[in-house]
């Protein structure tokens, strides 16, 4: 959609609430955004020494901007309204253009809610909307697709599912049905993602509380070719336990089972057979000096057997985790076995500082390439990142990541954080290093 159209239809909804009481009786109007600047360096993200005399593929550094514009109404009868805009792009001078995308103004969120649909305990959410259940093992992130924007899509801001949500509130019960479509294609009825599932949470007390969830990834995207046009279809069945056992503690327990038909390969392989492990637990010292938290998690995502008739790689679903910065942008997530320590302290009230240690291994030796869904800012263009390669050792990588957050003000956040992968004997034949550094500026109003 072009950047003209959707100011008209900004500025016609706005028009329209504050002006038209006889179709929509607007009680409240809130406007709320945020606009991130950032620097970002990256080096050796493809993790080989590059082409002779090409530093391109080794050094990487831009500008960014991100900008989110919301508009929430209230209006009659428990209805509201959502609608969030967002650009994304690299600073280019006066050179943006619609056919890079640096001057395209999306439809980041767009949503109506109904509260007490039918009867008071069913809410009714309809449209572009965030979607995350738990600590976002499995759902959190629709994925961008590859090429939408014009920055790296591991620095994306979009997260958003085209959906429809059912929540019933009977508390302390929770229930909600989920029904989006991920990916679609304009003219083939059949060539598309779509996500159906189930999820319920039960506060069981003040301190624990349980999740369980069912949900269900049809995939008609292959290739025909490959898959013959059959879908191929995860089913994920999982548990979450929540708790603070004692004051300052937040621990929790997380494991999923993916089983269905598997028809997006040629392998042979006929169905999926793949679980995750991820257990997780944080303590703040809150009535120590800088009050330090520390922190520990354990993340298990099944690797695929190298023949046979299962599939037993963990699918990434839609996932919306950062375990390490770079190994996020780097690699599937799938086949791990991650552990991560991490401490963070304020030495001064409005100053936090943090530090992220993550190793990895796979959870299966595997000698080959991965194809990654990302992408990485070249020159000013935006490319695929290469795919990485796996030598069928274990080990892939050391990650240590370190961040300082400055308050300036309640409105304004500064921040620095650099990041080092040390790559492992099982991933890159070249075995480079890669770094980031990257300085913000966050505003909310």
């Amino acid at each position: 959609m072009s950047k003209r159209l959707i100011i008209v239809l900004a500025l016609a909804l706005l028009v329209g609430l504050a002006f038209s009481p006889a179709y929509a009786e607007v009680q409240n109007v809130k406007v709320s955004g945020d606009i991130i600047a950032s620097g970002v360096a990256r080096n050796h993200f493809n993790l080989t020494n590059g082409g002779a005399g090409d530093k391109a593929d080794i050094d990487q550094s831009f500008i960014m901007s991100q900008i989110r514009l919301r508009v929430d109404a209230d209006l009659t009868d428990n209805v509201m309204t959502t609608v969030r805009l967002i650009n994304e792009r690299v600073w280019n001078g006066q050179n943006d253009t619609a056919t890079n995308g640096d001057s395209n103004i999306d439809l980041d969120l767009a949503y109506v809610t109904l509260k007490e649909f039918l009867y008071s305990p069913l809410t009714l959410t309809i449209g572009r909307q965030e979607i995350r259940f738990g600590n976002g093992l499995i759902i959190g992130n629709a994925k961008v697709p590859t090429g939408v924007v014009n920055i790296p899509t591991d620095l994306s801001e979009r997260k958003a599912f085209d959906a429809i949500r059912a929540t019933l509130n009977y508390d302390p019960l929770v229930v909600d049905f989920i029904y989006a479509k991920v990916k679609q294609t304009d003219t083939t009825r059949d060539n598309n993602i779509s996500l159906a599932g189930i999820n319920a949470t039960y506060a069981i007390n003040k301190k624990i509380n349980v999740s369980t969830y069912y949900l269900l990834k049809t995939d008609n995207w292959a290739d025909t070719a490959v898959s013959k046009g059959k879908a191929d279809k995860v089913n994920v069945l999982g548990a979450l336990i929540s708790a603070t056992p004692i004051d300052n503690l937040v621990a929790s327990l997380e494991g999923a089972y993916q089983f269905g038909k598997d028809d997006s390969t040629t392998t042979g392989q006929n169905r999926h057979d793949a679980w995750a492990l991820q257990a997780m637990a944080d303590y703040t010292f809150a009535k120590v000096k800088m009050t330090p938290k520390i922190g520990a998690s354990y993340t298990y995502l099944s690797g695929d057997e190298a023949a046979g008739s299962r599939n037993s790689g963990w699918d990434p679903m839609f996932y919306d985790q950062q375990l390490n910065s770079i190994i996020y942008a780097l690699h599937p997530f799938t086949n791990m076995s991650a552990y991560n320590l991490r401490a963070s302290a304020k030495p001064m009230e409005d100053v936090t500082v943090a530090l992220n240690y993550g190793y990895y291994d796979l959870a299966k030796k595997f000698s080959g390439t991965w194809t990654l869904d990302n992408t990485s800012r070249h020159n000013g263009d935006i490319q695929y990142l290469p795919n990485v390669t796996l030598t069928g050792k274990q080990h892939i990588g050391d990650e240590l990541d370190a961040s300082v957050l400055y308050d300036y003000t309640e409105d304004v956040q500064l921040g620095l954080t650099a990041g080092w992968l040390k790559t492992g004997k099982g991933l890159s034949l070249d075995r480079r290093d890669a770094s980031q550094l990257i300085g913000s500026m966050k505003v909310v109003f």
